[in-house]
């Protein structure tokens, strides 16, 4: 299994979710070196256009992932995956639900040259309605898949561990609602995630860099 994220250190996935790239930048600036890998989603590739992937990628030398949610026909989806190669992404978040077809569409579209990371469960209330019942389903989809990882929601740590044993041991888990929705550094390692993923709780700190390191005792 090809390692787009580069060593592993903290763990630690900064969600960039500032307004803009310049307001990101003042935090990463002082945290950079804390942190393995940078997120952006969509917003801010709708807002500054996608070129803001490299932009990061070129100031920081980190493995940017692009948290753009994919989910559509496989033909669109792949022109969104040429767009994230393009501009030097590591790796993309795509929705589960697009099915196996369309995973093997972004799969193919990705060329082996970033990684595919399939959004499995909504951290937020409403994921519960309808990703949480068929996240087994999703995850088995991705056992038998060549995806980089999966999606886990870090606040819920028992479905970490659940969707670990399905996927097996060689793909990575990212995992979102770390800090303010919940989720711990230490339960999302402990239930078998692979990288925190963590926002507001660092960049609404004002002592990123000491944020950080409190994160990383709970």
């Amino acid at each position: 299994m090809k390692n787009y994220f580069g060593l592993w250190k903290s763990g630690i996935i900064f969600a960039a979710d500032l307004p803009s790239s310049a307001e990101n930048f003042k935090v990463l600036d002082e945290i950079h070196e804390e942190i393995d890998v940078i997120k952006l989603s969509g917003f801010l590739a709708l807002k500054e256009s996608v070129k803001c992937i490299r932009k990061f990628k070129d100031r920081y030398n980190k493995p940017v992932f692009a948290d753009f949610k994919i989910a559509d026909v496989p033909h669109t989806n792949e022109k969104i995956i040429e767009l994230v190669k393009d501009q030097g992404g590591s790796a993309v978040m795509v929705h589960g639900i697009i099915g196996p077809d369309g995973i093997e569409s972004c799969l193919k579209a990705a060329n082996g040259e970033l990684g595919i990371i399939i959004q499995i469960e909504l951290t937020h209330p409403g994921g519960l309605i309808f990703t949480s019942p068929i996240s087994g389903d999703l995850a088995k989809m991705a056992a038998f898949s060549t995806v980089y990882g999966v999606q886990a929601p870090g606040n819920r740590p028992e479905k970490i561990a659940s969707i670990r044993k399905i996927i097996g041991p060689e793909k990575i888990i990212v995992c979102c609602g770390v800090g303010y929705q919940g989720g711990t550094y230490r339960n999302v390692l402990k239930a078998g995630g692979n990288y925190p993923i963590i926002g507001r709780a660092i960049y609404d700190s004002d002592q990123p860099t000491e944020a950080i390191k409190q994160l990383m005792l709970k």
